[in-house]
């Protein structure tokens, strides 16, 4: 549960790194309103384990709140047309495959790309291909999120496992009115050994499959969009609803809008290209 600010009448809000935060429990329905001249009131839904075990109540006064803060730094994105990329957290940089890359440290740090309508993948066959490092023991680490989060909305990711010694990509999708389906894939090794490695995750020919190192294994695809109906974003190094972040590094993430060969992810002339470009951050530079 989270109370986010806005400074132009209403018009737009803080996005959600930007809130404050009065639960990290779950958390459901909810009514805001002003009980005195200087104070709010706050009922809601909340829970430890599930948003519907309490109805809770929070007071608070405007000063409580995290003041505004200014532009995030941001990382260029090479797709056609695309804006740059916020980071947010203040990931370091760090020796990467090319030049340099980000070091998340597993609180807060992520890079959040703006929305714009080439983002969603929809029905469209998809490659995703990025280079990981991490050395994680447990918990959830998440190397892309795109779209929403939750069994019931489409979205596509990718992250490290190593509680269960994998590395896993998932895909959830709507077809027409029926109910949502998912399709997953996953490697036989967790790959947390503090080494940069190669992962490519990929939709077409009928098959979801994924690689890490040119090791990999396949599943049955699901038809459908991974995007339709879904509260959409893109996120590096955290996971959609921010309850888990990346211990780790990235580089070089690039994600196209149609199946690559398994020849052309190392193809220097596909990788300089933005033909076919979804999404393509180097991750090696990071200004203001």
């Amino acid at each position: 549960m989270m109370i986010r600010s806005s400074y132009d009448g209403g018009r737009t809000w803080d996005t959600v790194d930007r809130g404050t935060v009065v639960t990290t429990d779950w958390s459901g329905y909810s009514d805001l309103v002003r009980i005195g001249p200087r104070s709010v009131g706050l009922v809601y839904e909340g829970g430890a384990a599930d948003a519907r075990d309490e109805i809770r109540f929070a007071r608070f006064a405007e000063d409580w709140l995290a003041p505004r803060r200014g532009p995030d730094p941001v990382t260029p994105d090479l797709a056609a047309r695309a804006r740059p990329a916020a980071v947010l957290g203040g990931p370091g940089q760090t020796s990467g495959v090319s030049g340099n890359a980000l070091q998340f440290d597993g609180t807060d740090d992520a890079v959040r790309l703006p929305y714009r309508a080439g983002l969603p993948l929809g029905t469209r066959d998809f490659t995703v291909s990025l280079w990981f490092r991490y050395t994680a023991a447990a918990g959830e680490q998440p190397l892309l999120w795109m779209g929403g989060i939750g069994t019931g909305q489409p979205q596509v990711w990718l992250r490290g496992e190593p509680a269960n010694h994998r590395v896993q990509g998932w895909i959830t999708v709507r077809d027409g009115a029926g109910a949502p389906r998912a399709a997953s894939v996953r490697t036989d090794a967790a790959y947390n050994d503090g080494l940069w490695h190669h992962a490519v995750l990929r939709r077409g020919g009928g098959l979801l499959s994924l690689s890490v190192d040119g090791v990999g294994s396949a599943a049955a695809d699901v038809p459908g969009s991974v995007s339709r109906t879904s509260p959409f974003g893109v996120h590096l190094g955290q996971r959609m609803d921010s309850r888990a972040f990346l211990t780790g590094a990235l580089d070089e993430v690039h994600v196209w809008d149609r199946a690559l060969g398994d020849g052309e992810t190392a193809d220097p002339d596909v990788l300089r290209s933005p033909q076919d470009t979804v999404l393509w951050l180097p991750l090696d530079r990071v200004r203001g």
